[in-house]
């Protein structure tokens, strides 16, 4: 609980914030969008339920900051990624999709939780414009890493929108299976599969196993 007695400095704030958005996350992933209320939310953080009150005026406003939350993590992970992989788009197209893998994003409760905004995206202006932007800013880049492979690679046959459509809704998929048939499939098998459409597109580029993939092949 907070001290009544002593006000919390700035960082201290934005960590306590940080707590109930991710308790949020959790009450979400578990009860769902419409049975998140913010007294379980105050139990999960563990805080008080007029602590909640003070960072966030309504549910509404919590919830779009729990949002905003999740699309600014989602961004930076894989804008990290892009930016370790080097100037190879081959390179840059591989560390997008472990991104999108990873456990920090891909996560049973993340994608659960990232379902339950979708749902309600249609009739919410703000959850539609900031999911817009997020699908925005994710397209562009990678399609300007599939026009670098289709350019370099001398695939005229190839539309770059067309595959970079693809390869979101791929990903968009495969989330939907690890979130419903999380013990049938993983992580490994999405990327096993993404793999597969790059190679068929992109023989030269994507000719080697991943990194992943190839861990598994040599420990089999």
């Amino acid at each position: 609980m907070a001290s009544a007695g002593k006000p919390l400095s700035g960082d201290r704030k934005d960590i306590r914030r940080q707590q109930i958005i991710e308790a949020t996350i959790t009450v979400i992933g578990r009860n769902g969008y419409a049975g998140t209320r913010l007294a379980d939310v105050a139990r999960q953080a563990k805080v008080s339920y007029g602590v909640v009150g003070f960072y966030f005026n309504t549910k509404d406003e919590l919830l779009l900051a729990t949002l905003q939350y999740l699309a600014d993590e989602y961004t930076q992970v894989w804008k990290d990624a892009v930016a370790k992989a080097g100037s190879s788009p081959t390179a840059r197209l591989r560390a997008i999709i472990e991104a999108d893998f990873s456990r920090k994003i891909a996560s049973e409760k993340k994608i659960a939780v990232w379902y339950a905004f979708w749902s309600e995206a249609r009739p919410r202006p703000n959850y539609r414009k900031l999911c817009a932007q997020l699908y925005n800013d994710y397209y562009w880049q990678v399609r300007t890493i599939v026009q670098e492979l289709i350019e370099q690679g001398g695939y005229s046959d190839l539309d770059a929108h067309q595959v970079t459509v693809a390869l979101n809704a791929m990903t968009d998929g495969m989330w939907l299976d690890l979130q419903i048939q999380p013990r049938d499939f993983d992580r490994g098998e999405a990327k096993d599969a993404i793999a597969m459409f790059l190679r068929k597109l992109f023989p030269n580029e994507f000719a080697q196993a991943s990194e992943p993939q190839a861990a598994r092949e040599a420990g089999a």
